[in-house]
């Protein structure tokens, strides 16, 4: 093979250095001009879009319902449709504007000089709501077009936004959206990707489609919410949150945080209302501090003798690599990887605390903690000492054929699930009602706060405080079911003196919530396995979906709908029956199976608390066509 001249190689290694240098001068041009002109070339693309909106059709293979425990509709992908004209393909412009003044409720003015310009199109309403677009689509009006799009639509709005979260463009970006993304846009999930959702021995999920049934609800929901935003204006400045949390199995029955923010309208919110404190390292109240401590206390002497000693025995030997292994276990000190959590990374230093009681010697009980890890904690120290996993999952349903998978984080084993001694817990329940105070239905409350300089930089003069608050409401306290957390922080202070009266502010009147959720918590158990997915008449998205009026989002309105007469129940199913009966509290009694043949009381007589209720049920007679088809197939198999 002949040699290349040395000429040829220097002119191929000048033309290659000329391609990179006129390939690097182009990136650098296009990189400036997009600096410079950044914002009109944005408001340009803006422009387009109104100019020529871009359309996403609404189909059944959306992103997937979540629903609570009732199933009742917490987020859905509904078709947002919006109303706009082209000026120049109207031809009557005066009646035109005329009958859409009285479809859409706008000034006949109004209509007219929008559409009476030299415009490619012009927005005349966003966001119309079913009855509109039919109204309109009825009208066949020359120009006016709709624009059609599918938007995500919390009905709730406010309740439980911090754990539900919300999503842009089928992308979850906090809590629930967030976490089992993949699973609400329909992607086919396998086992290994969803652990904690047993898939029954199958390897994958189908491709038709998931929704979500979480372990929320919202009829407690509406209780919390209200108490929780009754505490926030009290307080004025700060920020407040709640969870309930059944200690059996980490079912996360509601959360409530002040302030709260729409999920319809969350580009409206500040990111201090978007973010809760359920994730927030806080200073632990030496109330709770302490409990943790006699906890170790007892446990170390459980171990060392296998026996319980009285809690008003102080060990005299404390083993503080046993304590620090305690703390591990009950989640005090290690990271929780819960399914409503946004993934955020938060700071756990705080300075040294400024309390007017001097400090206690509670050995290594850490100081701070995120409220979550307190509840978490709390809960394995007094639910018999069985791990939990708190979660707000409660199944994943097909949409091809309603086919259920459930959650469960263990996968059914009980084998060294416990993470605490159950004898030690049990004396800590007989700890805990001589600590606390006591409340309504067995119910035991212990809370304290602390104050602690604010965090800003090392230069920061201490004029400033945090003050932290908590609150546990252990239901009841001699065999606990559920505890309720509630947490504060005022970061306002400019003081450091100690409040005497915080310590009872977050309790202050939870003995009038506690009954009524304990009663919707045993009405929801019984009723677990009769709940169905209600089915609704079709709808557009409304960026205010509870314009409406309707009470079903406020306490309220849930109290107004109490069953006060028996309904007519004859021919419908037990779990429709049952429904109806919800509310009335009354005791009901079933007789046989199949339909509602006769019931006890007769329809229209007045109901009161306590009543019984007996209903006779009948199973369908089979027609005969069936009874001579089923003959004839029993002959063709013999």
């Amino acid at each position: 093979m002949a040699r290349r001249s040395r000429l040829k190689t220097e002119n191929n290694r000048k033309r290659k250095l000329w391609i990179l240098f006129v390939i690097l001068v182009f990136c650098t041009t296009i990189a400036s001009v997009w600096v410079i002109y950044r914002t009109q070339l944005t408001n340009l693309f803006a422009i387009w879009q109104e100019t020529f909106p871009t359309e996403k059709q609404f189909s059944d293979n959306n992103r997937g319902t979540i629903y609570d425990r009732n199933l009742k509709e917490l987020a859905l992908t509904l078709e947002r449709v919006s109303l706009f004209a082209r000026p120049r393909e109207v031809k009557d412009l005066q009646e035109t504007a005329r009958v859409l003044s009285e479809v859409l409720g706008l000034p006949e003015s109004e209509l007219i000089t929008r559409m009476d310009r030299d415009a490619h199109l012009v927005w005349l309403r966003r966001d119309i709501g079913q009855e509109e677009e039919d109204a309109v689509a009825a009208l066949n009006l020359p120009g006016i077009h709709f624009h059609r799009e599918v938007a995500r639509s919390y009905p709730r709005r406010e309740f439980a936004s911090h754990l539900i979260g919300y999503s842009e463009n089928d992308l979850g970006l906090s809590g629930v959206e967030h976490y089992y993304n993949r699973l609400l846009n329909q992607d086919r999930v396998r086992q290994e990707d969803i652990p904690a959702i047993d898939l029954k021995g199958q390897e994958q999920t189908s491709t038709n489609g998931h929704d979500l049934v979480l372990t929320l609800d919202m009829k407690i929901q509406a209780i919390l919410e209200k108490y929780i935003a009754g505490l926030g204006e009290k307080m004025g400045s700060g920020r407040i949150s709640s969870l309930l949390i059944e200690t059996a199995g980490g079912e996360i029955i509601a959360g409530a945080s002040y302030p709260s923010f729409d999920p319809n309208k969350v580009w409206q919110n500040e990111n201090e209302a978007l973010e809760s404190l359920f994730f927030t390292p806080m200073v632990i109240p030496e109330e709770i501090r302490t409990f943790f401590r006699d906890a170790a206390l007892l446990q170390g002497g459980w171990e060392l003798g296998t026996q319980v000693y009285p809690w008003s025995l102080v060990s005299g030997k404390i083993d503080f690599s046993r304590q620090l292994r305690l703390w591990e276990r009950l989640h005090l000190t290690t990271d929780i990887h819960v399914d409503f959590s946004d993934d955020k990374k938060y700071t756990a230093n705080l300075p040294q605390l400024v309390n007017c009681r001097p400090p206690l010697d509670l050995g290594t009980v850490p100081n701070t903690a995120t409220p979550l890890k307190v509840l978490l904690g709390m809960v394995h120290l007094l639910n018999g000492g069985k791990k939990i996993q708190p979660h707000i999952l409660d199944r994943i349903m097909e949409r091809s054929d309603q086919t259920e998978f459930y959650y469960d984080y263990f996968h059914g084993e009980s084998k060294g699930r416990n993470v605490f001694p159950s004898l030690v817990s049990h004396e800590l329940r007989r700890l805990l009602k001589l600590k606390g105070r006591s409340g309504v239905l067995g119910s035991t409350v212990i809370s304290g706060e602390t104050v602690s300089l604010r965090t800003i930089n090392a230069d920061a003069p201490f004029d400033r405080y945090v003050r932290d608050r908590m609150s546990l409401i252990v239901i009841p306290a001699e065999k606990p079911e559920l505890i309720l957390l509630i947490a504060a922080r005022d970061e306002e202070l400019k003081t450091d003196a100690f409040s005497y009266e915080g310590a009872e502010f977050l309790d202050k009147k939870i003995d009038t919530i506690l009954p009524p959720i304990v009663a919707l918590q045993q009405v929801s158990l019984n009723l677990a396995d009769v709940v169905e997915v209600e089915k609704v008449d079709e709808r557009n998205f409304e960026s205010s979906p509870g314009k409406t009026g309707n009470k079903s989002d406020s306490l309220a309105g849930m109290l107004d709908r109490q069953v006060k007469v028996m309904p007519d129940l004859t021919g419908m199913s037990l779990r429709k029956g049952l429904r109806l009966l919800q509310r009335a509290e009354v005791h009901v009694a079933v007789r046989g199976t199949g339909r509602i043949a006769s019931q006890t009381p007769k329809a229209g007589k007045t109901l009161k608390k306590g009543d019984q209720c007996v209903l006779t049920l009948k199973i369908d007679s089979v027609p005969e066509d069936a009874v001579q088809m089923n003959d004839l197939q029993s002959k063709k198999a013999y």
